[in-house]
């Protein structure tokens, strides 16, 4: 016989409709993975402000196409990272919570207005649950990116390493993949939509 896990205090929050931001939320995914996103973001800060007294008067602020530094600066420059990591975290976790919340998601997704009239409520609601999905991802890859360009500047400026190397072309090649995808996914959904608009003229 299997033994069931109790709900934590969390969990019990949104299944009781308490708050009903996280509830809205979770439809579209686990309101956990925000503490990943936070993790990030920390660890950015943490990595600047550990080392910023003992770093080198001059970082690398820019990179050829092969990842090599070709550009320095005063090592002010380093809060670049966590400013654009904290910056990004507000940005698409406002725009998380309005595409949950909001009564009316058709007006949020960049559609022509005939294309958005002819949606069902089921479409509408997919392409709410989608695009939540895929701002949550790219929130999440774009603030690794930003931790690992912390890491890997501080690690070029005390000469351990010599270019950003693949982690940081990995990194950019997923967001461009999942950006495409976005795009690509969101007219799959809306082709139904398009033909019976079609169909009526």
């Amino acid at each position: 016989m299997g033994l069931a896990v109790p709900a934590g205090r969390f969990e019990r929050a949104i299944l009781h409709g308490r708050p009903t931001m996280w509830r809205k939320l979770a439809k579209c995914y686990p309101p956990q993975l925000e503490l990943v996103c936070l993790f990030l973001l920390v660890l950015t800060f943490y990595l600047v402000l550990s080392d910023y007294s003992a770093l080198p008067d001059t970082i690398p602020i820019h990179f050829d196409a092969g990842g090599n530094p070709d550009g320095w600066s005063g090592k002010s420059s380093i809060f670049i990272f966590p400013a654009l990591s904290a910056f990004i975290y507000l940005l698409f976790t406002s725009f998380n919570i309005w595409f949950a919340v909001t009564k009316d998601p058709k007006r949020l997704i960049n559609l022509p207005g005939k294309w958005k009239a002819a949606l069902t409520a089921e479409q509408t609601e997919e392409l709410r649950v989608f695009m939540n999905r895929c701002l949550l991802l790219l929130k999440l890859l774009i603030q690794g990116l930003a931790a690992y360009g912390t890491y890997i500047t501080i690690e070029i400026a005390w000469e351990r390493a010599s270019g950003l190397g693949a982690p940081w072309f990995l990194f950019t090649v997923a967001v461009l993949i999942l950006a495409g995808f976005m795009i690509w996914k969101s007219f799959r959904i809306t082709r139904t939509a398009r033909q019976a608009l079609i169909g009526r003229q």
